[in-house]
């Protein structure tokens, strides 16, 4: 890839669905909040704070991160930095954020949401970058946790809250388990979307569309194993967040079948987030770069996804009109 085409997917205005808060927090905050808060950590050097090995591993840092972020100023940090760090770093104009209340438990939801809430209004003062947030499920909790907090979700502040989401790992508690969650979601005007198939397992995927009434989907990878469930999502309009670091780590293969060429070729409609960049030691230009060297995608083509990335938003279609013009 020459450089004028790297400096040119640096330089585009993005659209991003797919990021975690917590996976965004700077090595360095991570460990002066660690210090501060007390939380013991197995290393005190930022290049290996985030050191792990699988999705096990990566769970046990991720928790631990959570641990350290106790106070609403923590959080209003680590969502400036992480807004400031995706606008001028990779132009990022738009950002739907996850984030877990369950693994905040020092925090009630309203501190909480309040401080994600302070760091993006400052974030967009600064930079531009519009903010919305997504609460998300966290299959190692009980789905009486996920019930009370979607609850909690309802009756809060939903000036930026959109929609739910959920996350964690994919075999510590199965889609059934929090449809009564969804439900209450969906009855509240919440938008729905869930990690599914991103260990390429269809019936997890079919489970999150037809018990949870997921409106989008996050990695989705098993699109590519099951013809019938391709279909009915590309044809269906489903919007299919991925993630170049997931894949990194879930996929052994070819480019010429990566499950991300495979869903572009297919015309899902379908776009790239960053997923935990700090975590995984890349940013959303880095991973655009990623896509057109190792699986050939075009600026164009990535261009496009924007635009996907951007219908797909859960947007008014005024804010969605004016974001449009950014993008150019």
């Amino acid at each position: 890839m020459t450089a004028v085409t790297a400096d040119r997917l640096r330089a585009m205005p993005k659209v991003e669905l797919h990021c975690h808060l917590e996976g965004c927090v700077r090595p360095q905050t991570f460990l002066e909040l660690a210090r501060a808060h007390d939380v013991a950590l197995p290393t005190a050097d930022p290049a290996r704070v985030y050191d792990y090995t699988d999705m096990a591993t990566f769970m046990v840092v991720f928790e631990r991160l959570c641990a350290a972020v106790l106070t609403r100023d923590d959080v209003r940090r680590i969502s400036y930095e992480a807004l400031v760090d995706a606008a001028w770093g990779s132009g990022v104009v738009y950002r739907e954020m996850f984030f877990n209340p369950t693994l905040h438990p020092a925090l009630p939801y309203g501190e909480l949401l309040a401080g994600i809430t302070d760091g993006a209004e400052e974030a967009r003062r600064e930079t531009g970058i519009v903010t919305r947030l997504i609460p998300s499920v966290y299959r190692a909790h009980s789905p009486a946790a996920a019930v009370e907090m979607v609850r909690a979700v309802a009756d809060g502040d939903r000036d930026l809250v959109v929609g739910i989401g959920m996350d964690g790992d994919e075999t510590a508690g199965p889609p059934a388990a929090f449809a009564e969650a969804y439900a209450l979601a969906r009855d509240a005007g919440l938008q729905t979307t869930a990690h599914a198939g991103e260990r390429f397992d269809a019936a997890e995927l079919r489970d999150a569309l037809d018990l949870l009434g997921c409106t989008r989907i996050d990695h989705g990878y098993a699109l590519v194993r099951d013809r019938e469930l391709l279909a009915r999502v590309r044809d269906g309009g489903t919007h299919v967040t991925c993630a170049w670091l997931s894949t990194t780590y879930n996929y052994r293969g070819p480019a010429a079948e990566h499950p991300i060429r495979l869903l572009h070729d297919a015309g899902v409609s379908m776009s790239l987030g960053s997923d935990d960049p700090a975590m995984g030691g890349t940013d959303l230009a880095g991973d655009y770069a990623a896509l057109a060297a190792e699986l050939g995608l075009t600026a164009d083509d990535l261009a496009r996804h924007n635009r996907e990335a951007l219908d797909a938003a859960w947007l008014p279609a005024e804010e969605k009109a004016a974001l449009r013009a950014r993008l150019g």
